[in-house]
């Protein structure tokens, strides 16, 4: 089967994000927004494991002079914002080794507000 890009021509994004393996974390925020310290290795039954993080962030706050691709200036304000998730990981709290989840940039995303007519 052929190989399809992830856009057809004559498609865009609204807003351009970029795509990353983070393999050297070493602080994070956690789900109740503690920061807390990100155990760069894992042992898990004497085996041990490097802690990766797939992150997408915007690449542009501002793709067009206006803001986000393809909306109408006229009658919105917009630009671009990365948002987050939250996955498990391994964390030190004090001298404590805990799973927890800690926040991640997961995508990028447009925002809009009406223009005052």
């Amino acid at each position: 089967a052929p190989s399809h890009p992830i856009f057809h021509r004559g498609e865009f994004s609204v807003c351009d994000s970029v795509s990353v393996w983070v393999a050297d974390k070493t602080t994070a925020t956690d789900i109740k927004g503690k920061e807390v310290m990100v155990l760069g290795e894992v042992n898990i039954n004497n085996s041990v494991f490097k802690q990766y993080f797939f992150e997408t962030k915007c690449r542009d706050p501002n793709p067009v002079a206006s803001g986000c691709r393809g909306i109408d200036s006229k009658h919105w304000n917009s630009y671009c914002t990365t948002t987050h998730t939250f996955v498990k990981a391994l964390t030190m709290d004090g001298k404590q080794a805990a799973w927890r989840f800690i926040r991640i940039d997961t995508a990028c995303v447009c925002v809009l507000s009406k223009k005052a007519s």
